[in-house]
């Protein structure tokens, strides 16, 4: 009768060990999958980052691009001058478009910015939110 007690207890063991062994594996798994979902979030955001990065870039290059433009055309202009009073009006209305374009494409480039973090953030911020419901849902309780 003793060794049979003895038996049943050791089963009993062997059924408790395999049951929360098959727990911990769910678990495992399941944290494996949370890092996959981790990781593409993180590479989409990157790829988001680089997309970004490239119009931004583009942007400015075309700003300054339309800019060199602008200032050998009104170089050429200045050198047309007549005089002395003319050269100055002249030259005071390209500063003055300058600066209002300068200050326009400083707003673009900040508002382009603004939007490209918030984009790049979405893939990280959605992936959070997902990683907080399965802790929520019971992923602590192994």
């Amino acid at each position: 009768m003793a060794k049979a007690k003895k038996i049943d207890a050791a089963t009993d063991m062997q059924k408790t060990f395999e049951e929360q062994n098959a727990r911990v594996n769910a678990k495992v798994e399941e944290a494996a999958k949370i890092a996959k979902g981790n990781f593409d979030a993180m590479m989409a955001s990157a790829e988001k980052v680089s997309e970004s990065a490239q119009v931004i870039t583009t942007t400015m290059l075309q700003f300054a691009k339309d800019a060199v433009d602008q200032n050998f055309a009104v170089l050429k202009e200045l050198g047309q001058t007549k005089d002395a009073s003319e050269f100055v009006e002249k030259q005071t209305a390209f500063a003055k478009t300058s600066v209002e374009g300068l200050v326009q494409q400083t707003q673009k480039i900040n508002e382009m910015t603004i939007a490209a973090v918030k984009d790049c953030a979405e893939p990280v911020n959605a992936r959070v939110a997902d990683v907080s419901e399965t802790m929520r849902s019971g992923f602590a309780k192994v």
